[in-house]
């Protein structure tokens, strides 16, 4: 069976086993998929990029593609394989690595625009984030990642009213305001949570803060709601595509957090939680599919 390599140096490790878990669930099931990752923890990046570039020219044939997560430098080592094995790149852009591209320094600036122009595909997970590749002149396609939700049953609302943070101890996830308005708080550099303690972290709390600065995606916020949980988020990024204000969540323009908590209805988790359906697993893994069955039409 010909096989597509999934290349990601971002996945989930025994020290942040919440990293890439988009990219580990995207991959969750589905048949003729290699994933080629870092060896170990720690490897210094001219070492961590050979060896990917190594494993992948390594991997037996038939190859079909390359899927690589995260432009540069990812995507650099994804598009030189694929002119090797003469295959095509399709990119995934997860928000941070094409960011204000424009304002990085020249050589970042360049190869983010030679990645993002010479692949055969790009997808990304917003319409903030595709702002972003569109100035670059590509038009990407917006796949958001998937959650498997039947990993987050919908349970009562606890009795008390209780606020749970998850973006641990970052400036750009808001931890500032939440220090001062969620009872529980944590995450990266607090307490990093294992993927499977989060529903039930989120069934022992009524509301999500998600504070952040800015957000790319909002993984937790789909989560969130989901599980039935009411989201008060910063209006920015990709969160403005997954809460809508009034019915599973409150988008808080004006930086008064502790009014909108204060102002959080009394909601139905259930009627929360069907608004998650179109951020399904499957759906994501079906465009996917999708998206690789145009670009190998095309190349034949």
């Amino acid at each position: 069976m010909p096989t597509l390599i999934v290349l990601t140096r971002i996945w989930p490790t025994a020290a942040r086993p919440s990293l890439g878990s988009f990219v580990r669930d995207r991959v969750q099931g589905v048949r003729g998929l290699t994933v080629v990752r870092p060896r170990s923890d720690g490897e210094p990046w001219p070492l961590l990029y050979t060896r990917m570039f190594v494993d992948a020219l390594r991997v037996p044939g038939p190859l079909q593609g390359i899927e690589a997560h995260v432009t540069v430098p990812t995507g650099l080592v994804g598009l030189a394989v694929a002119r090797l094995r003469r295959v095509p790149l399709v990119v995934y852009a997860h928000g941070g690595d094409v960011r204000d591209w424009e304002q990085r320094p020249l050589p970042i600036r360049w190869l983010t625009r030679f990645v993002l122009r010479r692949a055969d595909r790009i997808v990304t997970n917003s319409q903030d984030t595709a702002e972003h590749i569109r100035r670059a002149g590509v038009e990407p396609d917006v796949e958001p990642p998937g959650v498997d939700l039947a990993r987050f049953p919908v349970r009562p609302r606890p009795e008390k009213r209780r606020v749970l943070y998850l973006g641990g101890r970052n400036p750009r996830k808001g931890y500032e305001v939440a220090r001062d308005l969620a009872d529980t708080l944590v995450g990266p550099w607090l307490r990093d949570v294992e993927p499977a303690e989060i529903p039930d972290l989120m069934a022992e709390h009524d509301v999500v803060l998600i504070p952040s600065l800015a957000e790319p995606f909002g993984l937790v916020a789909v989560e969130a709601i989901a599980s039935g949980r009411w989201v008060v988020a910063r209006a920015v990024g990709g969160l403005r595509d997954i809460v809508v204000d009034g019915v599973n969540g409150t988008l808080v323009s004006d930086d008064d957090f502790a009014a909108a908590l204060r102002g959080v209805p009394d909601y139905d988790p259930a009627a929360v939680a069907a608004t998650a359906e179109r951020y399904g697993l499957e759906r994501w893994q079906r465009a996917m599919s999708r998206i690789w069955d145009e670009v190998l039409d095309a190349r034949r």
